[in-house]
């Protein structure tokens, strides 16, 4: 019974929505199921009663809110979302009309009119729920209020008209407080997040991808790769000699020179490739369906950038260079192994004199 439960209030949600989304299709379902539910057992009652009309508009109702659930689930799309809510608010508020003009029964149909406010805001949000709501609430006044109550089917008194508007303006109030707030701290939640997950990503010094934001990059790729079976390359470089910066000018000019360089290696990315600081004064470039020898290329106008444009800090001029080991990935190539391969390049570029590009093909 409870799997049945969990499974229908969560139909239409989806693991890729974010949190928001699938909070708010579960409370469709809810609201769907429930307002079905209540409204049908309502229009029973109201037919042994023999008021017809209540009946007929309440098993309309009934019917408009099992629509708008089976119109979100069907279509599973944000335009679908949108038409659902719309037709659920939309059936809401033509109810409650219906039952202010028609007094319900005993005349205590206007009572379920404090579940509009609540409802609303939730759906249409702060600005939309507020201004639908604010269309509504001339509607009530228009119709309890016109002139020898022309607009009523049913008699109810001024005093109760006016404290039914008052309690009504007092629900309003309190839910577009609470939905304002809670929509802030919402924003705020989700600012926080995608700011921490984005610190957790980056690099502090260089604003390069990390190594844990390199990694997921690569592995992307390698599953990008595994389903287009089109190879890509990577290529990891090296600082030369960079040990001897710190040690001759401090850490602080070690710092500078990694900012410059790695500045200077971004410069020169197409807009599909990925550049991380995969540790200390070690990158990695990703090369999204390229080959080997496209990717030396790429490599080498970086390489060849470096070495024709000396770093200039605190007014004094530097020559920087760097290594570079390139390889290609196939379907059947490992993330591990094509880094064991691109690592030995690199070295195989520093042993060789510093300076250069090494394909891993050449070893």
């Amino acid at each position: 019974m409870l799997n049945a439960i969990n499974h229908f209030v969560s139909r239409g949600t989806k693991r890729h929505y974010d949190d928001e989304t699938n909070r708010r299709i579960i409370v469709i379902n809810l609201f769907s199921a429930v307002g079905t539910s209540i409204t049908f057992v309502l229009g029973i009652r109201a037919l042994f009663s023999q008021d017809h009309t209540l009946a007929f508009t309440l098993f309309i109702a009934s019917i408009l809110f099992a629509l708008s659930q089976a119109v979100q689930v069907s279509s599973g799309t944000a335009k679908g979302r949108i038409i659902s809510v719309t037709l659920l608010i939309t059936c809401l508020m033509m109810l409650m009309a219906t039952l202010i003009i028609t007094g319900g029964n005993a005349s205590t149909g206007p009572l379920w009119i404090y579940t509009v406010p609540p409802v609303m805001m939730f759906f249409a949000g702060f600005r939309r729920g507020l201004f639908t709501l604010s269309g509504f609430t001339a509607i009530i006044v228009a119709l309890l209020f016109s002139p020898n109550d022309a607009l009523l089917l049913t008699t109810y008194t001024y005093e109760f008209k006016t404290r039914l508007l008052y309690s009504f303006l007092t629900v309003s109030f309190l839910s577009a407080f609470y939905e304002y707030s809670r929509q802030k701290s919402y924003d705020t939640a989700v600012f926080l997040s995608e700011k921490f997950e984005k610190q957790a990503l980056h690099d502090s010094l260089t604003h390069l991808l990390n190594r844990r934001g390199g990694q997921q990059q690569l592995e992307q790729e390698y599953s990008r790769l595994q389903r287009s079976k089109k190879p890509f390359a990577i290529a990891l470089a090296d600082i030369d000699r960079f040990k001897s910066i710190n040690d001759a000018l401090g850490h602080e000019v070690g710092d500078e020179v990694l900012k410059r360089v790695a500045g200077k290696l971004n410069s020169r990315l197409r807009g599909q490739d990925v550049l991380s600081r995969w540790g200390g004064e070690e990158f990695l470039f990703i090369y999204p369906e390229t080959d080997e020898a496209n990717a030396m290329s790429a490599a080498e106008q970086v390489r060849k950038l470096l070495d024709e444009s000396p770093v200039v800090i605190n007014g004094q001029t530097r020559n920087v260079t760097i290594s570079i080991g390139v390889t290609e990935l196939t379907p059947s190539t490992s993330l591990s192994d094509a880094l064991i391969k691109a690592d030995k390049a690199l070295y195989k570029a520093k042993d060789s004199g510093r300076n250069q590009v090494i394909a891993a093909s050449s070893l």
